[in-house]
């Protein structure tokens, strides 16, 4: 018989909202890089395109400061 796991709670579930949204941007930023970098990829280049991708999200506002803050946790766990 397979054990139910409790429901996420409603702070539960927006971080888990964070997360798949920064991931859906990091993926999307690297898929970007991929096409346009003709140098190769490196984890620098990859960093210096998260750093300024991340400040132009936050001077437009075209992210919020939190899916801000995930991607950049994600970026700091993935490319270091």
């Amino acid at each position: 018989m397979p054990i139910e796991s409790p429901a996420p709670t409603a702070q539960e579930f927006a971080i888990l909202q964070l997360r798949v949204t920064a991931l859906e941007e990091f993926l999307a930023h690297m898929a970007t890089i991929l096409e346009c970098e003709r140098k190769g990829f490196t984890a620098e280049r990859m960093n210096a395109w998260l750093d300024m991708t991340t400040a132009k999200m936050q001077m437009t506002k075209s992210a919020t400061l939190e899916e801000v803050q995930a991607l950049r946790r994600l970026q700091r766990i993935v490319v270091g």
